[in-house]
């Protein structure tokens, strides 16, 4: 898994019900107890295990932040997950 930090001020359980509700088949949960406002989990194990699985969560989450008013640089995101998970 993926543990991110939903940007000050947004809601990270907000946030992951918003990229949901777009794709419901995202393997996305927001942090649990103490945590839950702040932290998104990106649970990409077994059959989640792709790169594709993580850039859709990536873009359901950078929607959903855009939505939010949010400034957002998707192309940064998808440059970082094509420099540590190269396609082949």
């Amino acid at each position: 898994a993926t543990t991110l930090r939903a940007p000050a001020g947004t809601d990270a359980a907000a946030l992951v019900a918003a990229a949901l509700a777009a794709d419901p088949a995202l393997p996305l949960v927001a942090g649990g107890g103490a945590l839950s406002k702040e932290m998104i989990r990106v649970n990409h194990y077994g059959a989640d295990a792709t790169r594709g699985a993580v850039l859709s969560s990536l873009a359901a989450l950078g929607a959903a932040l855009t939505d939010a008013g949010r400034q957002v640089d998707i192309e940064a995101a998808r440059r970082a997950v094509s420099e540590t998970w190269p396609s082949r």
